[in-house]
């Protein structure tokens, strides 16, 4: 028998996710983020469940678009991070990805090139992130540039990219709006262009400024993208329930140590159970004793350090579990948020972080009349 170490990803969690971003930005199109492996859900098995009820995806690389296009995903595709050679260029223009456009020598690069049809651009500006993007005192320059390009499609869209948005209270919010805002105007007068700001947390902060399209990214997993808001009171749903089994239990004397290093030392006689499931399997391995557990369905208490296959957990809240009973680490009825508090991660850390020797299992869809108009995504 194998490992108990599994994954369940809901379909119905994604799509309803899905209906409640949507909800917040009810006029503008939806750039799903795919990237990083669907957040660590699964590239393909996100992409093709996303595909009809999304007006783009958003990947990395141009290796993760082209995987998208191996397993028949025709919507477009941005490249969020840009071509990273001259070569990608030519394979953006045949397969109709978008290309995020950043750095100047991307530009030089276009202008060295014969494209087979023309590119679908977008121009990135800096309004304070300080990572990808033209300086927006001089992005305009760059903006000419693609438009007098004949190798660029219209309309040639803008975005930039909110460094603080997860806190409502940071003053840089309100400056990179702004900034933003400014630096749209004239050519939003114009008509020239299309426009991008919000991605999770931007989406349900900031109604006014979706502009035409969102990019929300781990919201659609059912994680909270906010300082102090939980997921559920954003009525977001787990899309991952990580889940494996107890595979011993013991009666452990009061004084002696858990695990390596001796880091916890049982303060009484404990039950202890022992869970098929460590770093190797993406659980943090720095994760702090206390973190919770759920053992059937039971709130219990992770003690000492995480090995690379097994987790210990103080059984005492359910001393009648056995060899064999269900555990959940995070997911249905244990909020990632929570655990992620107990370590010095956050939420997307865990869901990337899950390895491949865990496997994965997504449901299907089974009510497609829940979601209005949303069908089987199977």
């Amino acid at each position: 028998m194998s490992r108990t170490a599994v994954a369940i990803l809901s379909t119905e969690n994604l799509l309803h996710n899905l209906n409640v971003i949507k909800g917040q930005a009810p006029h503008s199109k939806v750039i799903a983020m795919v990237k990083a492996n669907a957040y660590g859900h699964g590239l393909r098995s996100v992409s093709t469940r996303l595909e009809k009820h999304v007006d783009m995806l958003g990947v990395a690389s141009i290796d993760e678009a082209l995987a998208l296009r191996k397993v028949g995903v025709q919507i477009p595709i941005i490249l969020a991070e840009g071509v990273f050679e001259p070569n990608e260029l030519l394979v953006a223009s045949t397969e109709g990805f978008h290309v995020v456009f950043h750095e100047e020598i991307q530009l030089q690069w276009l202008a060295n090139l014969s494209c087979p049809l023309p590119i679908h651009a977008w121009l990135k500006v800096d309004t304070g992130m300080g990572r990808l993007g033209f300086n927006i005192e001089h992005a305009s320059r760059y903006f000419d540039q693609l438009s007098q390009s004949p190798q660029i499609a219209r309309p040639i869209r803008i975005m930039s990219h909110l460094a603080c948005a997860d806190d409502p209270a940071n003053s840089l919010n309100q400056q990179q709006i702004q900034a933003f805002q400014n630096f749209i105007q004239k050519i939003a007068a114009k008509g020239q262009s299309e426009f991008s700001l919000c991605n999770s947390a931007g989406a349900f902060q900031y109604p006014d400024s979706h502009y035409h399209y969102i990019r929300p990214g781990i919201a659609l997993y059912g994680a909270s993208p906010l300082l102090g808001k939980t997921a559920a009171q954003l009525n977001l749903k787990p899309v991952m329930t990580l889940q494996t089994s107890l595979i011993a239990r013991k009666e452990v004397s009061k004084g002696s140590s858990i695990g390596y290093g001796s880091r916890f030392t049982c303060p009484t006689d404990l039950p202890v159970g022992i869970i098929a499931f460590g770093y190797g399997d993406g659980y943090p391995r720095t994760t702090r004793d206390g973190a919770p557990i759920l053992v059937n369905n039971t709130k219990c208490k992770l003690i000492g350090r995480v090995s690379m296959d097994m987790i210990a957990v103080d059984l005492s809240p359910c001393p009648d579990a056995k060899v064999g009973d269900p555990v959940i680490l995070w997911g249905n009825d244990l909020p990632i948020e929570e655990v992620a508090q107990f370590t010095d991660n956050v939420s997307y850390d865990l869901l990337t972080g899950v390895q491949n020797r865990v496997k994965f299992h997504w449901t299907r869809y089974a009510n497609p009349t829940a979601h209005g108009t949303l069908e089987n995504a199977g």
